[in-house]
């Protein structure tokens, strides 16, 4: 600015305080930073089909927030990473985006020994981490703590409920084929606890465990026929489930043996395998596009499906693994913001426990003493149903959180023992 001599220091003192006025007004729209969560999963080859759908329903709850003006005027904006199924790489993610991308908060994962890792380093730093998919009951049992969270059932809620469905049926032999990480062992434990807990006398005959990555299964079929079990517990995980359930109805393991599975009755698995699709299986989900049959579900459904169209990749049956998993995690974290009207980790901590959403199944609240949330899960035969699209669960057994997750007083106990 120039000095005008017809105005002298008035002139040059208002023109100043002109030029303050206008910086203190504008400073505030420069000043607020997004609020950025760092997305780690692994987004490349098998677990994809279930992450990606999880990453939309993030995005479709964020998009709400920040529409709705965020927190103060602040958005949610995603640093999203690969761990490509890896433990050693998530970690690395989690370090990254901590320490360079200065993320308020973490999310993420698929791969239970990937969640376990990333857990531990967001306790070291008292960063906040909240998981959609992995199940490992560890996560929240043994190795949880005041800083990680689970939106998505634990593998003792769903294996539990699914040991007590199977303890329903006649079956005494028992086969158990699982991947040999973290949530395969972990499923496949708490399956046989509900099974044995409910029905003494069954026997386990046999088992195996590929490791993960595998691609052919035809030998583990074949030793598992030679043991003629009379029903089969299959515990894969998103890496693997696909894969096995082809070949499996390929190699007619299907026809020959009751095979039970939670991953079979979530839309993802009959979407991807088409007229691969094994029928006459059992399984399960955490969340099913067709049950309830209410207004809310059905509103949900419709409200993904509009959101995907705009995406150009419309999805009419949204997945309970994938979806579900990330809208109720995306919900929880962005509703305790809200609650605690700022990012600072200990107060969303604080107003996350015991904080309970509306979701398209009803209500589920996230326990306060070990960060789980309260969730129901829905088993039954999978079979071809006249007016659906792909087989589904013909009549739905619905088990309710208080049936399968461990009280408070024994994560309490668990925890200080693995101490």
């Amino acid at each position: 600015m120039l000095f005008n001599p017809r105005f002298g220091s008035v002139g040059l003192v208002l023109g100043l305080v002109a030029v303050m006025v206008l910086a203190m007004t504008t400073v505030p729209s420069f000043a607020e930073k997004p609020i950025r969560i760092g997305m780690i999963d692994c987004y490349s080859g098998g677990a994809a089909a279930y992450t990606k759908p999880a990453l939309t329903a993030w995005k479709m709850v964020i998009d709400e927030f920040n529409a709705k003006g965020g927190l103060n005027g602040r958005t949610i904006e995603l640093v999203i990473r690969d761990d490509k199924f890896k433990p050693d790489e998530a970690l690395s993610h989690a370090r990254e985006l901590v320490l360079k991308e200065n993320v308020d908060f973490l999310a993420g994962t698929i791969n239970s020994a990937s969640g376990l890792a990333v857990s531990e380093y967001a306790k070291q730093k008292k960063k906040l981490f909240i998981i959609h998919v992995s199940r490992s009951d560890r996560i929240t049992g043994e190795k949880g703590h005041r800083y990680v969270f689970r939106g998505c059932p634990s593998a003792d809620i769903e294996g539990l409920a699914g040991g007590e469905f199977a303890a329903s049926m006649p079956f005494k032999k028992w086969y158990v084929i699982g991947e040999d990480y973290e949530y395969g062992h972990s499923i496949a434990d708490n399956f046989w606890k509900g099974l044995t807990k409910n029905k003494p006398d069954v026997e386990k005959i046999g088992e195996a465990w590929p490791k993960v990555g595998e691609t052919d299964y035809s030998p583990y079929m074949t030793a598992l026929a030679a043991t003629k079990p009379d029903a089969v517990y299959v515990a894969f995980g998103a890496s693997g489930i696909l894969a096995f359930s082809k070949q499996a109805k390929l190699f007619g393991l299907t026809d020959k043996f009751p095979l039970f599975a939670f991953a079979f009755a979530d839309s993802t698995t009959p979407m991807v395998l088409k007229s691969d699709m094994p029928t006459g299986i059992y399984g399960g989900s955490n969340y099913l596009w067709y049950y309830p049959d209410t207004p809310e579900n059905k509103g949900f459904v419709a409200k993904y499906l509009e959101y995907t169209t705009k995406l150009g990749e419309p999805d009419k049956y949204p997945s309970g693994v994938g979806v579900f998993a990330g809208y109720c995690c995306a919900k929880f974290l962005t509703e305790a913001i809200v609650k605690a009207g700022t990012t600072d980790t200990e107060k969303v901590v604080a107003a996350m426990e015991g904080l309970t959403i509306d979701t398209p199944i009803g209500k589920i609240k996230m326990r306060a003493c070990d960060h789980q949330a309260e969730t129901p899960t829905f088993w039954g035969k999978i079979v071809q149903v006249e007016g659906f699209p792909f087989p589904v669960i013909k009549d739905v057994v619905t088990t309710l959180p208080n049936k399968t997750m461990p009280s408070c007083e024994e994560v309490a106990e668990a925890r200080k023992k693995a101490k």
